[in-house]
């Protein structure tokens, strides 16, 4: 007799990764003070009742596999080429966050992200580069007073 294997739906790890996730935030939220933490440990919550709903339906979908979409695909580089690549360059900007701070890091981030995206057009990187520093300016550090790093 020939042993039929099956292949784990790509929802199940994803739903096991955002639950230990949602563990590991939920245990550090207990780290903050009671009242402040009330509102991140809600979302935690959420974030973890949706990510055991993602676990079950791919635990479904491993089981029945004609409730298989055609837009499920298998993990491979073609399908997280491009969210590890913004991975990467959001890490980049956070770590460059705290060496030359939050308008420098911006005002080159924004710039890299549409023309990966692929955005040619120089005039509109460059007007929507100015304009959201000039937001973020105006409404975090002039309006409510908030020193941005």
């Amino acid at each position: 007799m020939e042993k039929k294997t099956r292949r784990l739906n790509i929802d199940i790890y994803l739903g096991a990764i955002l639950i230990l996730f949602s563990a590991y935030l939920y245990f550090e939220s207990g780290k903050i003070k009671a009242e402040s933490a009330k509102f991140p440990q809600i979302v935690i919550l959420i974030l973890l009742a949706l990510s055991v709903i993602v676990l079950v339906l791919g635990i479904r979908k491993t089981l029945k596999p004609e409730l298989t979409l055609k837009s499920d695909t298998l993990l491979n580089l073609d399908v997280i080429q491009t969210p590890v690549m913004v991975f990467v360059l959001i890490a980049a900007y956070i770590a460059a966050l705290n060496l030359t701070g939050f308008f420098i890091s911006t005002a080159v981030f924004v710039p890299v992200m549409m023309v990966y995206y692929g955005n040619k057009n120089i005039k509109a990187i460059i007007i929507t580069d100015i304009a959201l520093n000039l937001f973020v300016y105006l409404l975090f550090v002039k309006t409510l007073n908030v020193m941005l790093p």
